[in-house]
Formats: C-alpha cells, sequence, structure tokens
C-alpha cells in the first residue's frame, strides 16, 4: 500500500468518525466522549506508522537505521503524561527509566556491599529474591504485558473504550485472586522449596534465613502483578511516561530499606527486605494517575467465560510456560552456584549480572517494549513486509549499540567493578570474581538483543509457541553447557561455567529465531502479494 493510500485510508476512517458524530444521539459523543477519543486513537496510530516509513518529521539514526524522533515531544507540560510517542521516542524514555534506575541501583548496592558485602546473610537475601521473582514473571510479569497489550488494543478500537475498561477490570480481579492463592501457596510450600530446590547446598542456619526473607519478599508479586495491569494499559496508548518513571523510582524502597537498616542495626538484613515490599508500591502508585486520567473505570466484574478475557487467557498461557521455562534457568543457576568451591560465587555472580543487566534493559528490553505497540499494528493490518523492515531496523540499530557495549564490558569489567563495588566487606578477592563473571555474561549481549526483539515480534503475531520451543531448547542447552564448563572450568576459573552457560544458550536462541523468522516472515510476504495482486485484477 503506498502512502497516498495510506493516506486516503486515514481520511475515510476520520470521516467515518464525523458521519458516526452527526447521525448519533443526544446523548452521543458529549455522553460518551471514550467511543470518539478511541476512533482518534486509531488514526494517530496511523500517523505514526506513516512517519516511521516515510520519513516525515525529525529523524534519529544512521542509514536505513533511522527512526521518528521529535524533541519537541518532551516538552513538559500539563499534558505530557498523556503524551503519545514514537518507538524511538518511546523508548529514549525507557532507556532514561533504566538508566535511573539502574544508577540507584549501583547506590543501593554499593550501600548493601558496604553493609553485608558477600556474607551468608547476603547470600540468603539474594536467594530468598529468587522465587518471589519467579512468581510475579509467571503470573503476571512480562507475560501478561504481552498477553493484555494485543487484546486491549483491538477491544478499545473495535467495541469502544467502555468495553475495554471492563476487559481490564476483569482481568485485574483474576489476577488478584490468582496472585493472593500463589501467595499462600507459596508461603506454606517456601521451607521445602529453598532446602531441596534453591539453596540445597547451604547449611541449616543460612537456609532458615532464606526461607523468612522469602516469606516476606512473597508479597512483592502482588503488588507488582496489579501494577502490571495499569503498565499494560499506558503502553498500549503509546502513554510511556508513567511506566518509564515506575521503572526510575523503585529503587528509592530498596535505598530506604538500607538506610533503615544503618539507622537501626538490629533491623539486619531485614531492612532491605522490607525495602522491596516499599519499592513494589512506590511502583505501582506512580502509574495511578494517568489510569485516571485515562477515564479508568474500574467494576467488580467475575466472568470467567467473558470473550475477552479468554483472549487473553489464551495468550496468557503460553506466555507463563514460557516465562516459567526461561526463569528455571536462575533458579539452576543458583543451585550450582552454590555447589562452587568458592562460597563468594554467588554474590559476585549477582553484581556481575546487575552490571550486565543495565545493557540488556537499554538496548533491548526498552527497544522491544516502545516497538510492541507498533509491531502488533503492522500485523493487525497485515503489513508484514513493512514488519520485516522495521524487525531489521530494530534489530540491527540495537546491534550497532550492543557490540561495542560488549566489547567495552569486557576491557574495563576489571576498573569498572573496583570503582563501584569495592567497599567496606566487599574486597579484592569479591572483585576479581565479579569481574570474571560479568566477561562471561557480556559475551552474550549481541545474542541476547536479538532474542528479546524476535521474541517480542512473535509475540505481535500472537505466536507464543515458537518462543515457547526456543526457551525449552535454551533451557536444555544452558544445563549441559554448565555441566560441560563445570569440566574445563576449575579453581577461581569455576565461575566461568554458569555465565558462558547463559552467553552459548542465549546466542543459539536467537539464531534459532532468526532462522524461523525468516521463514515465516517470507511465507506472510508471499501471501501479502498474492492478496494484492488479486485486489487488483478485480
Amino acid at each position: 500500500m503506498t502512502l497516498d493510500q495510506r493516506q486516503e485510508e486515514k481520511r475515510a476512517i476520520s470521516n467515518k468518525l464525523i458521519h458516526s458524530e452527526d447521525t448519533s444521539t443526544t446523548v452521543g459523543s458529549a455522553a460518551n466522549p471514550e467511543l470518539e477519543i478511541s476512533a482518534v486513537s486509531s488514526v494517530e496510530e496511523e500517523d505514526l506508522l506513516d512517519d516511521e516509513e516515510a520519513g516525515q518529521g525529525p529523524q534519529v539514526g544512521i542509514g536505513i537505521f533511522r527512526f521518528r524522533f521529535s524533541l519537541v515531544n518532551f516538552r513538559l507540560g500539563r499534558e505530557i503524561s498523556e503524551r503519545r510517542f514514537s518507538i524511538a521516542e518511546a523508548a529514549a524514555l525507557l532507556m532514561m527509566a533504566y538508566i535511573a534506575s539502574r544508577g540507584l541501583g549501583v547506590i543501593r548496592q554499593s550501600i548493601f556491599n558496604a553493609a553485608f558485602g558477600t556474607s551468608a546473610a547476603a547470600n540468603a537475601y539474594y536467594a530468598a529474591s529468587r522465587m518471589p521473582d519467579f512468581l510475579f514473571n509467571l503470573i503476571a510479569g512480562g507475560a501478561l504485558s504481552n498477553a493484555l497489550i494485543p487484546v486491549f488494543i483491538s477491544f478499545d478500537k473495535d467495541h469502544g473504550r467502555q468495553v475495554a475498561w471492563r476487559l481490564v477490570s476483569l482481568v485485574f480481579n483474576v489476577m488478584l485472586v490468582a496472585l493472593v492463592l500463589v501467595l499462600l501457596a507459596g508461603e506454606f510450600f517456601a521451607p521445602a522449596f529453598v532446602a531441596h530446590f534453591l539453596v540445597p547446598g547451604y547449611s541449616a542456619p543460612v537456609q532458615e534465613l532464606t526461607t523468612s526473607l522469602t516469606r516476606v519478599m512473597l508479597v512483592q508479586p502482588l503488588i507488582l502483578g496489579l501494577g502490571t495491569v495499569a503498565t499494560a494499559v499506558l503502553s498500549s496508548k503509546r502513554q510511556f511516561l508513567l511506566p518509564a518513571l515506575s521503572i526510575a523510582v523503585y529503587n528509592f524502597g530498596l535505598i530506604g530499606g538500607l538506610l533503615f537498616t544503618l539507622a537501626i542495626p538490629g533491623v539486619g538484613i531485614y531492612g532491605p527486605t522490607y525495602g522491596v515490599l516499599a519499592a513494589a508500591a512506590f511502583q505501582v502508585v506512580v502509574q495511578i494517575p494517568g489510569l485516571v486520567k485515562q477515564g479508568l473505570r474500574y467494576s467488580f466484574v467475575w466472568d470467567i467465560r467473558d470473550a475477552g478475557l479468554r483472549q487473553v487467557m489464551r495468550l496468557l498461557g503460553p506466555n507463563a510456560v514460557i516465562v516459567f521455562i526461561g526463569s528455571t534457568s536462575f533458579i539452576i543457576d543458583t543451585a550450582f552456584a552454590s555447589y562452587l568451591p568458592d562460597q563468594a560465587s554467588l554474590s559476585a555472580q549477582h553484581n556481575a549480572y546487575l552490571l550486565y543487566n543495565l545493557p540488556v534493559a537499554l538496548m533491548a528490553q526498552a527497544i522491544a517494549q516502545a516497538a510492541l505497540p507498533q509491531l502488533s499494528a503492522l500485523v493487525a493490518r497485515g503489513h508484514f513486509g513493512r514488519l520485516r523492515g522495521l524487525v531489521l531496523k530494530l534489530v540491527g540499530g540495537a546491534l550497532m549499540l550492543g557490540i561495542p557495549t560488549m566489547l567495552a564490558l569486557c576491557v574495563l569489567s576489571m576498573p569498572l567493578i573496583h570503582i563501584i563495588f569495592q567497599h567496606g566487606a566487599f574486597d579484592k578477592h569479591s572483585s576479581d570474581l565479579t569481574s570474571l563473571a560479568l566477561i562471561g555474561y557480556a559475551l552474550g549481549l549481541p545474542g541476547v538483543i536479538v532474542g528479546e526483539l524476535l521474541a517480542r515480534t512473535f509475540y505481535a503475531m500472537k505466536d507464543a509457541l515458537t518462543p515457547l520451543f526456543t526457551n525449552i531448547f535454551n533451557v536444555a542447552a544452558h544445563i549441559g553447557l554448565i555441566l560441560f564448563l563445570l569440566t574445563i572450568c576449575t579453581g577461581t576459573n569455576a565461575i566461568l561455567a554458569i555465565p558462558l552457560a547463559t552467553t552459548g544458550s542465549a546466542t543459539a536462541e536467537a539464531l534459532l529465531l532468526c532462522l524461523v523468522m525468516f521463514l515465516r516472515l517470507r511465507k506472510k510476504i508471499a501471501n501479502e502479494r498474492e492478496l494484492r495482486l488479486a485486489g487488483a485484477a478485480q
């Protein structure tokens, strides 16, 4: 479809809106403004699609890797929280949020390391966070966002804002019940899970402390899970400011918990543990004003046979399995780390992953989150040729930043860790171990970036099965590589086994996703061309 044809399509949509307003009853747009907003949003969304392809307006990038980007959209104003952003603009917002969050995270980690170092209490804290994080990701993390965003967009467009809000209320209520049940089950099974699966190699006192901390942190998934619904709704409307801000403020609660411990040393490791709950609450509260401005209408509705809920669940099921399979690698890593000869290995691995996760968040997660609404819109319109072009731009642009970052992390790992972390109880030995682990993780950065972007593209195509199968492949390869690398990495270098296994399995999964995506899009584009030829012949 040419640019002129798309402009004509937009004019037709606008004319349809005007006609519907003229023929409405007296309780039309004045009494139900949500319907008008929904229709206008469709036109604005198509404008953004055209701007990305046709090069309208200011752009940023190099060569073919150029995206629509205007600094005007970042001007402060009363309406900024309701402003719609292009992919590059939304990615920039999210990147700034991730940078702020990681900057605060480094401050938080430095305070934590100075207070607890790589002690048994620190190991128990890190291990205790695994189960709550795992449950949150399984029930209401990225899986819920990937399922709710495409369904909410379609309901808002096809059925109006009121029906869309009813769907949001229904999903919220179902998630609330599910998370409460998971919380109760987690509290009951925590001792057995910690002793037999999470840290079987630790002593009984450390296992007992880990169980106690786990039971406190299990409240976190309940709070964050409900907040995920708000994030998905705002992201669906391309309103990324408040979701980005919620990312940035998360560490304030954790830092507050650590400061409480420093002020009252008797609180010990429970200070940052309860800080986790405060951080989750901050992340949710920040997004409430955005929902209010959107005209949120919550209703206590319960209808498990609802068509919209069924669509969400059909997408959520495979996504939840994907998260389950992917998240097991962290539990597997924790279990293997508990058997490593150096007892500081788990803490060193955690600190290395903290640094490594920053470029992953900036170059994979932020871009993928910003692009998901547009990828979904292209799929809904059947524009698979444009989809292929956008995916190539996203992956290429991300890799142009990712590969140099990988090299920088490998070269600068030791001085970086020395400056940031080597204070108090975090000694030179801890720095050496963390540096080795960071190098191992950094080598897999390009593969992780490509895999994340391609997985989001499959979700936009409402295909959760392909990422599911590649995740199964990833975990199998991950375990196999750990077992193999532990036979050749001995002594101090034993800590390299887990990061290098992560690198190898992530890279292999990315290559597999590339192959499947190439074959899938080639078939889709061929079908699209046949439909166009058939339409032209008629």
